[in-house]
């Protein structure tokens, strides 16, 4: 049983709850709109960018992993590449399969 799930469902809760009050006073007074989500940012400015710094972390690290698969894969691609358009290089010996 995961022990964070009540901490994360208790925080969705909170940010749903303020972003559904949010969105219910500036449909209720939609002329000041402007006033009431600059005074949400003024008020939660700190949470959001927490929320951006702790966000940002997975984000590139996913990031990296895509690059890094990418990579591994056109490694692995030109591993197993076989070029045989031409002839050998100097000092190799080219020996022809067996004809049947």
């Amino acid at each position: 049983m995961d022990t964070r799930a009540p901490l994360w469902t208790l925080i969705g809760i909170f940010i749903v709850f303020k972003l559904v009050t949010t969105a219910a006073i500036v449909f209720a007074a939609p002329g000041h709109a402007g006033t009431t989500i600059a005074l949400f940012f003024a008020f939660h400015w700190p949470f959001i960018l927490g929320g951006l710094i702790f966000a940002a972390a997975p984000a590139l690290f996913w990031m990296r992993l895509v690059r890094v698969r990418a990579k591994r894969a056109q490694l692995q691609a030109a591993e197993w590449r076989v070029d045989s358009a031409g002839p050998p290089a100097e000092g190799v010996i080219h020996i022809a399969p067996p004809r049947l």
